[in-house]
């Protein structure tokens, strides 16, 4: 059984993150059955509000098989099947790649007998690739360059920068991964608009623990600023997953935006749990601390 937690480290102004907590995956329910008093009601509560940033739209499209069809994730689980269906047939759609292009396509359809929501997409000339797209909203692209695009300096320094800042970060409580060297994954960088124009560099990293029965496997979600006068590196957000190494949770980073009449910085995270995907939405707020402020139910497309 796969087991993991993760620990969400926050700072806008240190080297170094200065809070943290862990969060782990709940235990297994047991069957059980409710026995209420006779001529009671049982009163279900309602469901959490999303925390959907409204200013990206109603709708979460993410590139499927071909660039011509979409997986159409809503924002809210609970109400998916009644969003989906309010979705006007030819509804105007905004794609945008890693790179920060934008292309501009119409819904021909939506398929909905699969288990994840499918939809085709026309457009001419027809759509090129392309990573995240919305319905609505108020979303601008920030272009984003991976690890293959930096020069050999740029690569090395922030590999030494990632692996000092990851080091500093809380050890899993049973140190497993305490003293074990970091490889780095993969990095992204992008930069942030007037008036900050920080340079944003988000990285994962890998620890493994080697054994010969349950490999283990530790991954660090890193995100760290850098201001155009300053040298130095700050860890801005992070957190972190452990456990079997064949099933450990991996994220890419599908797009950079900003959001909304403010603009809001954000970027799109996907999240492969082996055989299920969720999406997450990670944004700076006005403060300049990074959260996660939004995540997908899983989806097995």
């Amino acid at each position: 059984m796969k087991m993991f937690r993760r620990s969400l480290v926050s700072t806008a102004a240190a080297l170094f993150a200065t809070a943290g907590c862990e969060r782990a995956k709940p235990p297994a329910r047991t069957d059980s059955v409710a026995v209420h008093p006779a001529g009671t009601t049982t009163v279900t509560p309602p469901a959490p509000p999303s925390t959907w940033d409204r200013g990206a739209g109603r709708l979460l499209l993410i590139a499927a098989d071909s660039a011509t069809h979409a997986y159409l994730v809503a924002p809210d689980s609970a109400t998916a099947e009644h969003t989906i269906a309010e979705i006007p047939h030819d509804a105007s759609i905004t794609l945008f790649g890693r790179g920060g292009t934008v292309q501009s396509a119409a819904l021909d359809g939506i398929d909905t007998s699969g288990a994840c929501a499918l939809g085709s997409l026309r457009a001419a000339p027809p759509p090129r690739q392309w990573s995240v797209g919305f319905f609505g909203g108020v979303v601008a692209p920030l272009p984003v360059d991976s690890a293959a695009a930096f020069s050999p300096a740029d690569s090395a320094k922030l590999v030494v920068d990632m692996n000092r800042l990851a080091s500093a970060l809380p050890n899993d409580s049973a140190g497993h991964f305490a003293g074990l060297p970091f490889v780095v994954r993969s990095m992204w960088r992008f930069s942030l608009p007037l008036p900050t124009r920080a340079q944003v560099v988000v990285a994962e990293l890998e620890r493994q623990l080697n054994q010969e029965a349950t490999p283990l496997a530790e991954r660090t979600l890193i995100v760290t600023e850098r201001a155009p006068s300053d040298t130095s590196v700050n860890a801005v957000y992070s957190e972190r997953s452990y456990g079997d190494e064949e099933t450990i949770e991996s994220d890419d980073l599908l797009a950079a935006l900003l959001i909304g009449g403010g603009k809001t910085p954000a970027f799109v995270l996907s999240i492969d749990f082996g055989d299920d995907q969720a999406y997450s939405l990670i944004e700076r707020g006005a403060n300049g601390r990074w959260q996660r402020r939004w995540t997908s139910a899983r989806h097995h497309c």
